[in-house]
């Protein structure tokens, strides 16, 4: 495609043809090496904005229309569009509906039902979300920040008068209110992982729709996170809430403001009761006790005073001090799950406390992931499962490098540690 300039005047082009929202080197979900040229969306009959037109650019003497059919065929098999171009050094040339001929046209056609619909298409949605975000980045390079360290203000993503998306182009698109919340929480998620760091703010869905799983029985009432981040544990545990149709509230805090202000705007358009607050778990008075607890502390720092934990030692580890925080605010027969470093079944100066874990708790399944399964790590990491409960016999799985595939809702280690859990 020709450089900023022929993105400009394309840009214009499919503007003049009546649309509004127009997506430049739209990335293929389940096309990792292709990206579209353009996307412009319109209405289709039943009033949804959905992606209408797309355009691929070529140059060069030898270029026709022909070489970028079979982009446009990847383009109409991922996202459903029904119009097609390919722009030939600055000519048009629109595809007939089969996608095998095309015929010379002046430019594209004006959008058959308009383009004033609402956006119900949660892949479109995130899309857009993504390129505001990496936008924002954009802009914010000069000011100091790395790009992959950057995280952008709430002010993104606060509500409107009409739930919908302001653009990277300034466009406003209507989104339909239960696609907003979806795609709002995975661009910030996807965003969040870009970095090398990323792992410290959020963890990958995977991870976490694991982790909700594994609450079982137990996904009622008051579902915590003392270390939220950008919310995904709760998240992905309100996704398996709404599949039971259970009446749960959901609570995070979060010591990064900047990460909590992010997650509590998200939580604004989720579809169950969530209230996210800035602090510091440690030190506040106001956690509420639980009766489910999804969480993974930071992986590394130390404390700055030792923390005094329920046997009565001292703890100076982050993860320890977090396990035995959330102990605390479990409800009897509460549940909590915590994605941990793996050296915590390990280290030898937790022997005492694991024994006591073991003796007053039921530790109900511990499940070691190999190293790089958290992203940003080279570590490995242990999925801790507890229940304030009488002390019982424990799952133990070690996975490898399967791993995603053993957690998942048909995983074959999944299904075991639910069955030992709750008799599932």
């Amino acid at each position: 495609m020709a450089k900023e300039q022929g993105r400009t005047d394309l840009r214009a082009v499919l503007q003049g043809a009546g649309y509004r929202v127009i997506e430049l080197e739209r990335k293929l979900a389940g096309a990792s090496n292709h990206r579209a040229d353009a996307v412009a969306y319109a209405s289709n009959a039943d009033g949804d904005l959905v992606p209408w037109l797309v355009v691929e650019a070529k140059r060069g003497k030898t270029a026709t229309p022909e070489m970028a059919l079979p982009q446009l065929l990847t383009a109409r098999e991922h996202l459903g569009t029904v119009e097609h171009y390919a722009l030939i050094n600055g000519e048009w040339f629109r595809a007939d509906r089969s996608l095998r001929s095309f015929e010379r046209v002046d430019g594209p056609l004006p959008p058959t039902h308009g383009d004033y619909g609402v956006l119900a298409d949660v892949a479109t949605a995130t899309s857009l979300y993504m390129d505001r975000l990496w936008f924002e980045a954009s802009k914010a390079r000069g000011n100091g920040p790395r790009v992959d360290l950057f995280f952008p203000s709430a002010k993104i993503l606060e509500e409107t008068a009409r739930p919908g998306i302001q653009t990277a182009g300034g466009e406003f698109v209507p989104v339909r209110d239960d696609v907003l919340w979806q795609a709002r929480r995975r661009a910030l998620s996807a965003f969040a992982l870009r970095g090398p760091q990323g792992g410290a703010h959020t963890t990958a869905p995977v991870i976490a729709d694991a982790v909700a799983r594994l609450l079982g029985s137990k996904l009622v009432g008051t579902v915590l996170d003392p270390f939220c981040g950008t919310g995904n544990f709760l998240w992905s545990a309100m996704d398996r809430a709404a599949e039971f149709d259970a009446p749960v509230e959901f609570v995070g805090q979060e010591i990064n403001v900047e990460l909590a202000e992010l997650a509590e705007q998200i939580g604004r358009t989720a579809p169950m009761l969530t209230t996210i607050t800035a602090g510091d778990s440690f030190a506040s008075d106001f956690l509420p006790a639980a009766d489910a607890i999804v969480t993974a502390p930071p992986f590394g720092p130390q404390m700055r005073h030792d923390w005094t934990l329920l046997d009565g030692s001292p703890a100076r580890e982050i993860e320890t001090a977090a396990v035995d925080l959330c102990l605390r605010q479990l409800r009897p027969g509460a549940r909590a799950v915590c994605l941990l470093p793996g050296g915590f079944t390990s280290k030898k100066s937790l022997e005492f406390y694991r024994r006591f874990l073991a003796r007053d708790f039921r530790v109900g399944a511990l499940i070691g992931l190999p190293a790089g399964a958290v992203e940003g790590t080279n570590l490995r990491a242990v999925l801790l499962v507890v229940d304030r409960a009488e002390s019982g016999e424990t799952f133990v799985a070690q996975l490898g490098d399967d791993w995603s595939a053993q957690l998942s809702a048909t995983g074959a280690a999944m299904n075991a540690a639910l069955a030992h859990l709750d008799g599932e």
